[in-house]
């Protein structure tokens, strides 16, 4: 018995439209899954970027932890501001600073021992119906005080 290939590819045509319809949602969430893990990890790199340049201002300027305007206040300033220009918002209550301040001198960081700036942000997932969402980053760096 002979059957034409046209009416075998007739008979296969729901088939192929079943299939896609079943891997579709496995596809979907491989991309989406894919898409949050690149932002997951431009959001770490930025952070820690962050948390690097607060250190760094702060070894420079050693003298923030008697700031008048509160204590290190321009190093989690220019941590903010780092991280805000990548486009993650992050805020000043969000940078913990330490430094550590021993000595007869309360106003400066003391030389020689290290300054630890750590930056955290709660990070909304695009698959957060399937995922814990947010997560937080939390990403800190740690300097010596000249």
């Amino acid at each position: 018995m002979f059957i034409s290939p046209y009416k075998a590819l007739r008979q296969e045509k729901g088939q192929n439209i079943l299939e896609f319809a079943l891997i579709l949602p496995f596809l979907l969430l491989v991309l989406f899954g894919v898409l949050d893990l690149g932002r997951v990890y431009f959001s770490t790199i930025t952070l820690t970027s962050a948390a690097r340049e607060g250190a760094r201002y702060l070894t420079l300027h050693s003298d923030d932890i008697s700031n008048p305007l509160g204590v290190f206040r321009n190093t989690k300033l220019i941590a903010a501001k780092e991280a805000n220009y990548a486009g993650i918002t992050v805020s000043t209550s969000q940078i913990n600073v330490s430094c550590i301040n021993v000595d007869d001198e309360p106003e400066y960081c003391d030389g020689g021992k290290p300054a630890t700036v750590t930056v955290t942000h709660n990070f909304d997932l695009v698959l957060g119906w399937v995922l814990p969402s947010p997560i937080s980053i939390t990403r800190s760096a740690e300097m010596m005080v000249p």
